[in-house]
């Protein structure tokens, strides 16, 4: 199996020594399970690979935005393979030379490749490859935090909520995550990836307001919805959705075989 050197938003060169967020966990499957490729998870600036996640503009975020010239590695190559932008205003600034694959929508490929006809996808929409849709669909609500806010949430609703209600904790075991949301009936998410993750299995959404203070200025969720083709109203406040008795959920945007194709073939290490 080939190996290649993967940066992760959150983890870095600690990948494994601890539980991580569901979008971070995410490379690791869609590498080993679909790609044949094991990544080894390594600090920014020695990274061959970005893929699932905001982290276009993780470098300049997390360097505080002190970047030196000498700090530059022209020599060595970073693809970008689906990820997208966290804010509206930082540059995509990285010691190696950057090439553009694919990149999660429309605004991201405004600000990276105006000119060039690169697929638009985040790698998320390929998990049904991985794990099919449950055949058995439950009648369950499934409800995911933000996962810097999963306690604040489950604090303040976690004994008040409707019977067939359940809530995610995305610190958990990802093939475990997706098949609860592709057997649900309803998705409502303050996560992006929760959004992402009940469209590719076509499970109805609704954007839920975080209860709490998450990253970005909000561009990650524009990006998607670029790309999705159609925006989700929103974020709506959770209490109004519980006050409001049956809750209907916008209409899934499943992506074409012809876009998870694209994205697929799209992948730099073949």
């Amino acid at each position: 199996m080939r190996k290649v050197k993967v940066f992760s938003a959150t983890v870095g060169e600690s990948f494994g020594k601890t539980t991580e967020n569901f979008g971070d966990n995410l490379m690791a499957d869609i590498l080993q399970d679909l790609l044949s490729v094991e990544p080894v998870y390594v600090a920014p600036a020695r990274a061959e690979l970005i893929g699932v996640g905001s982290i276009i503009d993780a470098y300049y975020r997390y360097s505080r935005k002190k970047y030196a010239f000498w700090r530059k590695r022209p020599w060595r190559t970073l693809h970008v393979w689906g990820s997208g932008f966290m804010d509206s205003g930082t540059p995509a600034l990285w010691p190696q030379r950057l090439v553009f694959d694919a990149v999660r929508g429309e605004l991201s490929k405004a600000r990276v490749a105006p000119n060039r006809d690169i697929a638009l996808g985040d790698p998320a929409i390929l998990l049904p490859l991985i794990w099919p849709k449950k055949t058995t669909a439950t009648s369950e609500v499934v409800v995911i935090p933000h996962f810097v806010t999963y306690q604040t949430f489950l604090e303040r609703y976690g004994t008040s909520l409707p019977r067939h209600w359940r809530v995610l904790n995305l610190l958990g075991d990802p093939q475990k995550i997706c098949e609860a949301i592709s057997a649900s009936e309803l998705v409502i998410s303050s996560s992006l990836h929760g959004l992402i993750v009940a469209d590719a299995y076509g499970v109805p959404s609704i954007w839920m307001e975080p209860h709490g203070k998450i990253k970005g200025d909000g561009f990650k969720f524009a990006d998607y919805f670029s790309f999705r083709g159609a925006p989700l109203p929103g974020p709506v406040d959770f209490d109004s959705l519980l006050t409001t008795g049956g809750v209907a959920g916008n209409a899934p945007a499943v992506p074409s075989a012809e876009t998870t194709d694209r994205v697929l073939r799209s992948f730099p290490f073949r």
